[in-house]
């Protein structure tokens, strides 16, 4: 037909004067709003030209301002750009509109090719067909859900027409797509899913529901290998998401799966020691990451000192971790953010999942309570591991007469109002209790509720409000008859959010305000008996409240340059009642106090305003390989008061006032992230800085527990990091694994108007996390469809410490003379893990399925140092003993039943 058209208009050309060009033709401000047909009609009927075309082609197209000033052929391109249309101009007055039919019958094939095959094969219409549609970017959005649960499905593969406009679901389900108007293929994929087609058309803005199929095939038919593909390309700059498949794989300490110990094997994270909860992300505290569930923050994540992390992993649906840009949505700590949401009951169907461990045993059901609308989930977990406490042999106590127990528990229920509104409520609580033959008893607590609403207003408008309530609390218990006592403290904070996305042609938009309100409860001390010498001491109760407006833009500025701006604007202001004590000219010591100042209750000590912008750039070089930028700044007005350098449960948590400033920290991050062109291989290497500014320190000896005057003890300085983070991953095939190596270093700078008020004579020292090097290296090995070894080796710069020099006598005392703050480091950290995994029989009719991990850490047996003390010899000289909390090999093995 093409070629009909074309030949007759060169038969007919001699009919036609010679004029100038058509395709050079002026279009004018008369052409603003015209559509392509009456423009090529008007052109016609002066006489100087003709145009061969079908007007259902061009009735579709209207000329905009962008058009005027361009000449007809420049027009055309800008028209026909992403369309199946193209002009010829055989003659300088004569002009042909030709269609290339094969991309419909491309869609075509590829549509009924899927359709022979059995594939699942969707139909969606957005909007009907109009003039001036044609060739106009739309935005489309719209959720990913599980067919038979109606939960939502995150982090779906979605790509369109083949091409390199490609996207995944967020962790809600929820995805956005920019498309030209016209008819499109989309293809959904995700593991243990039926991948989807999607024949969309579309001609307006909107939002569809996509429902995808569980894989119902028997797995004895179909080897699967490798794990989840990470998009290592295609995400934010300095995000993570952790598979909790993959966790439950991985090697780990008595058989317990570890949120935080996962945690702490990727780039740019790095712990203290063998048994600590808390992680250090690029040169950050421990206190500089905050940790939500649900939305809510929580203060102590650990159990047992920090050998296991308080969440149960089955309880737990995803986990989001931000090491740099992070979105304007997160605030109040230094470092970086660990979400973590809990699981939705089934909506469909009752089941459930048991483990039993060496020293835990678990179990959670969920099922719905009215099929389709109302679900719930609940998980338990409790240990039993006093046995072996009891068969430890240690010098430094009996401890067939100590005890140690913690449990956690989280329950959910969630209903659906309609397919636009969703309601959730959490309920978590932990507990741990410990205690020594002849000493103290610890005791500490989580707890929490969380209700969420979501509502989709619109296909644009979306919104999620969360209001929720957490506390932390510890008491230490002391049972000698002259001593006898009780220490306690408490935190609670209450948490009001609402969060807004608006979804748009321009791109999407969150916006939303936050505001926290907590109580500090710093330390009651109290006799426990008459006979008993201690003195009640009972700090003042602390408030303080913490608001914040944010708001962040998403937009693709082209096919290659994604770009995400954002701000937020916190305000914390700290409350009455206080005492606030002045210092004489010269050092803060208690000795030297001047005047006190008393703030009622309800009135304001100090108030403190900031601005935190926020930038993730990200441009594709090409299909595979991105270049990455990242910047933030973030405030946090928490301080956890420490002098250890692990976390303890017995630290507390102060606020920013009068004495002590918002720490604020200022982070840029860049670097470039690859894949291969089958997925099988990932990689990046990324650079980053941060400095943070008001760090708090403390004075050498401070006593920081049941103390008014911390501002004595507490010193606030600037802290530095930067380094370099390296990953290469293998993504498929029997043998899949993750190598990922952190170069960086962490100082501190605290320089007061005395020696007095600074620590290192004022110079900088590194910090207690200042690690230069460290390398994680994971993999699993697939034998066959039930039996893998997977494994973990470690490797670490040991941590600085600083150590006597040098010591004298001085009226019958020895006292020790010290090197500056942290001049030595302790030997080096290195361990290597390995398990086997036994999966039981995967067939789909098979109501239980059982599965053994057996682990064995530390399998060489290092005797990796925890930390380096000293004691006083009988020469009177400090002698240097190493401790190490796990110097020996380990094995474990745990079962886990679903059912």
């Amino acid at each position: 037909m093409i070629r009909l058209i074309i030949f007759i208009s060169i038969v007919l050309y001699p009919l036609f004067g010679g004029a100038q060009s058509i395709v050079d033709f002026k279009l004018n401000a008369t052409s603003d709003g015209q559509t392509l047909t009456s423009i090529l009609t008007d052109i016609e009927l002066a006489g100087s030209a003709r145009c061969f075309y079908l007007p259902e082609w061009t009735d579709d197209f209207v000329l905009d301002k962008s058009c005027v000033g361009m000449t007809l052929s420049e027009a055309l391109e800008h028209l026909f750009q992403g369309t199946e249309l193209n002009y010829v101009s055989p003659y300088p007055n004569v002009i042909v509109l030709v269609r290339d039919p094969k991309n419909a019958i491309r869609r075509k094939e590829i549509l009924v090719s899927a359709q022979k095959q059995g594939k699942q094969v969707s139909a969606y219409r957005l909007g009907e067909k109009r003039v001036g549609i044609a060739n106009t970017e739309l935005s489309v959005s719209g959720k990913i859900i599980d067919e038979s649960t109606g939960e939502s499905i995150p982090f779906v593969n979605i790509q369109v027409d083949d091409s390199h406009n490609t996207t995944t679901s967020d962790e809600d389900g929820h995805f956005e797509l920019t498309v030209t108007s016209g008819s499109h293929i989309l293809s959904f994929s995700f593991l243990d899913y039926e991948n989807l087609l999607a024949d969309l058309e579309v001609y307006d803005q909107g939002e569809i529901e996509v429902k995808m199929v569980k894989n119902s095939r028997e797995l004895e038919e179909v080897v699967v290998h490798g794990t989840i593909l990470k998009e290592v390309t295609t995400s934010r700059i300095g995000q993570t998401e952790l598979i909790m498949k993959e966790l439950k794989n991985a090697p780990a300490f008595l058989g317990e799966v570890d949120l935080v110990k996962h945690v702490q094997t990727l780039p740019g994270v790095t712990t203290v020691g063998e048994a600590a909860s808390g992680f250090n992300v690029r040169g950050g505290s421990v206190d500089q990451n905050l940790i939500l569930h649900d939305g809510v923050p929580i203060f102590n994540s650990s159990h047992v000192f920090g050998f296991l992390t308080a969440f149960n992993p089955e309880a737990v649906r995803e986990v989001t971790f931000y090491k740099g840009g992070t979105p304007a949505e997160y605030g109040g700590r230094a470092s970086s953010v660990l979400d973590v949401s809990s699981k939705d009951g089934d909506y469909e169907n009752w089941n459930g999942k048991a483990g039993l461990g060496m020293i835990t045993a678990s179990l959670m059901v969920n099922g719905p309570i009215q099929k389709g609308k109302t679900s719930f989930s609940s998980s338990f977990r409790s240990t039993y591991s006093n046995w072996l406490i009891h068969a430890v042999e240690t010098n430094y106590a009996d401890l067939s007469e100590s005890a140690v127990s913690f449990y956690d528990g989280t329950a959910k229920l969630s209903h659906l109002f309609t397919d636009k509104s969703k309601l959730s409520i959490t309920a978590y609580a932990s507990h741990d209790s410990f205690r020594l033959f002849g000493d103290s008893t610890y005791k500490w607590n989580n707890r929490q509720i969380t209700a969420m609403f979501y509502h989709q207003f619109s296909s644009s408008m979306g919104a999620e409000f969360v209001l929720g309530s957490s506390g932390y609390s510890y008491s230490v218990l002391n049972r000698d008859l002259l001593t006898a006592s009780e220490l306690s403290y408490g935190i609670n904070a209450t948490t009001l959010k609402a969060g807004f996305n608006h979804e748009g042609r321009f791109g999407k938009k969150d916006f939303g305000v936050q505001i926290l309100r907590y109580q500090f409860e710093p330390g009651q001390l109290k006799p426990r008996s008459s006979s008993s010498n201690t003195k009640s001491v009972n700090l003042t109760n602390q408030f303080a409240y913490e608001t914040a407006l944010y708001m962040t833009d998403f937009r693709s500025l082209n096919d290659r340059l994604y770009l995400e701006t954002g701000l937020r604007i916190p305000l914390f202001i700290s409350m009455g009642p206080a005492s606030i004590y002045k210092y004489r000219s010269g050092e803060k010591e208690v000795n030297n106090i001047s005047d006190t100042l008393t703030v009622r209750r309800g009135r304001t000590v100090k108030s403190y305003i900031g601005l935190a912008p926020r930038l993730s750039l990200r441009y594709m070089l090409d299909k595979f390989t991105s270049v990455k930028f990242g910047y933030n700044r973030m405030y946090q007005y928490l301080h956890l008061v420490t002098n250890t350098t692990a976390v303890s449960p017995l630290d507390v948590w102060s606020p920013s006032g009068y004495y002590f400033e918002p720490q604020r920290s200022d982070q840029v991050s860049m670097g470039i992230f690859g894949d291969s062109k089958s997925k099988d291989y990932s990689a990046s290497l990324e650079l980053f800085y941060k400095l943070i500014k008001n760090v708090p320190d403390f004075k050498d000896g401070a006593q920081l527990i049941l103390n008014e005057h911390l501002e004595t003890e507490l010193l606030q300085g600037k802290g530095t990091s930067y380094g370099l983070e390296t990953s290469f991953s293998k993504n498929k095939g029997d043998f899949t694994g993750t190598l990922n190596y952190t170069f960086s270093r962490a100082f501190r700078t605290v320089k007061g108007p005395t020696e007095a008020e600074s620590i290192n004579q004022g110079k900088r020292y590194r910090a207690n996390y200042d690690q230069p090097h460290n390398i994680n290296f994971s993999w699993k090995y697939d034998f066959s469809r039930r039996y893998a070894l997977t494994g973990n080796f470690t490797y670490q710069t040991g941590r600085p410490v600083t150590i006597p020099l040098s010591a004298f006598r001085y009226e019958n005392t020895t006292i020790a003379y010290y090197s500056g703050r942290n001049q030595y480091r302790i030997p080096d950290y290195h361990r290597l893990d390995l398990a086997l995994v036994m999966e039981g029989n995967h067939k789909v009719d098979t109501r239980v399925k059982g599965r053994w991990v057996f682990s064995i850490y530390n399998v060489y047996g290092r005797k990796n140092p925890y930390s380096i003390f000293f004691q006083v010899s009988d020469a009177s000289i400090p002698q240097p003993y190493q401790l190490s909390i796990i110097g020996t090999v380990f094995p474990s093995v745990s079962y886990n039943l679903e059912f």
